[in-house]
């Protein structure tokens, strides 16, 4: 094989690759300010309680579910490249509506529309980002790809403060139309809907298979809860004694703490491959979910609340992380796996708030109610984890030796 085309197509696929994952960090910083951080601007802009936002973040997990599912259909339709620039368009218009008309039903009926429309890019890029890499490759992918988006967010949500607080009101609806428009000229400059052909890999043996089956279920299982956590957090953070105490600047820098140990922990999974083989390691992540969100809910002091972030980004990270890789190196990067992903963040959008919603209506002056009903949802996974969890003798001693036997050399 002529080694100066082999360079030609890696020196193509990693420029294809940074373009890629700039989109998705331009993506990230717009998606940050309209779903995320959206409770931020309704809480100090409106003065919206615990049970609006709820109620917002609820409706959009509904609409996130059915965006999400809706991406490999059009997608096969239409391609990838031309979704994400008509996806782009209308994600860089539809902000513009609240400059121009910044009411609460206005702004909230925008940001259920956006992140429906938000939801159909994911499964697209993450689609585009794993193809045709070999699953040692697609794991320094996914990384980097978790990287983007984890650090991205981060940065966006420890400064919506300073942006509240410094700037005019249409400064916050102006950003992701301006990062969506960057976002399209980006898209454009991907000029193949296809990458080079990747080198035939010979197929895993039966026992990684396996393992690699159940990694996959046990962080599907968990991965609602895990996004139900994220959007209760998400509403309630500007709600909690602490954060309300703390001036705006530094409110929102605190709130972000478990997004910081969250993308520390992206960088430390990208760097081993310890956990592609000891899908139990998921059972404790499940298991974390629900007593650190008890902890930073429920514990009315600093330094408690930000030791639970720190170990809920671990846990986040670590789910977060097996749910791709595993989706995506056993379905060979598909954007149908892609949006069975984005669809169960969605689910756990909806469940999460949702129950908190519910239990307010029947509790209205007792935020911990709300709280309460979360954290028993969160308890769930954690059951039918321990279920998928307990594999026969035989079934463990063979995942446990995998890594003796050498199969670290076909990741």
């Amino acid at each position: 094989m002529n080694p100066i085309v082999n360079v030609d197509e890696k020196r193509v696929m990693q420029t294809r690759l940074l373009r890629l994952y700039a989109t998705e960090l331009l993506a990230t910083f717009g998606a940050n300010l309209m779903v995320s951080g959206i409770f931020f601007y309704t809480q100090a802009r409106f003065g919206w309680e615990m049970r609006r936002n709820l109620l917002l973040a609820t409706a959009q997990g509904v609409v996130y579910v059915v965006g999400a599912l809706s991406a490999n259909g059009i997608a096969r339709r239409i391609g990838r490249r031309t979704l994400l620039v008509a996806l782009n368009i209308a994600l860089a218009l539809l902000p513009l509506v609240c400059v121009w008309r910044p009411n609460p039903h206005v702004v909230a009926g925008i940001v259920v529309l956006y992140t429906l429309l938000h939801a159909a890019q994911w499964p697209a890029l993450e689609s585009l980002v794993s193809g045709t890499a070999a699953a040692r490759e697609l794991s320094r992918r996914i990384s980097v790809y978790n990287l983007v988006w984890s650090g991205g967010g981060a940065l966006t949500i420890a400064m919506i403060g300073t942006i509240l607080t410094r700037f005019a009101s249409c400064v916050f609806f102006l950003i992701p139309t301006a990062v969506h428009v960057l976002a399209i000229l980006m898209i454009f400059n991907i000029n193949s809907e296809t990458a080079p052909a990747a080198a035939a890999h010979a197929a895993p043996e039966p026992e990684l298979l396996a393992v690699r089956t159940l990694a996959m279920r046990l962080s599907r299982v968990a991965l609602p809860a895990m996004m139900a956590v994220i959007y209760s957090i998400g509403a309630l953070m500007p709600t909690l004694p602490v954060i309300r105490a703390s001036p705006s600047k530094l409110g929102t820098l605190l709130a972000s703490v478990w997004m910081i140990s969250r993308f520390f922990t992206f960088i430390l999974l990208g760097a081993t491959v310890w956990w592609h083989t000891r899908p139990r390691s998921l059972l404790a992540a499940a298991l974390v979910l629900p007593l650190a969100f008890l902890g930073i809910t429920l514990i009315p002091a600093l330094a408690p609340m930000i030791a639970c972030q720190i170990v809920l980004g671990l846990a986040l990270g670590l789910i977060y992380a097996a749910s791709l890789y595993f989706g995506m190196v056993l379905s060979s990067g598909s954007t149908e796996h892609g949006g069975y992903h984005e669809a169960l963040i969605g689910l756990g959008m909806f469940l999460g708030p949702g129950s908190g919603v519910l239990a307010q209506l029947m509790a209205p002056t007792s935020p911990s109610v709300g709280i309460a009903a979360i954290a028993v949802l969160l308890f769930l996974p954690v059951i039918v984890s321990v279920a998928l969890g307990l594999q026969s003798p035989r079934r463990r001693e063979q995942a446990e030796d995998i890594p003796r036997r050498g199969a670290e050399a076909q990741r």
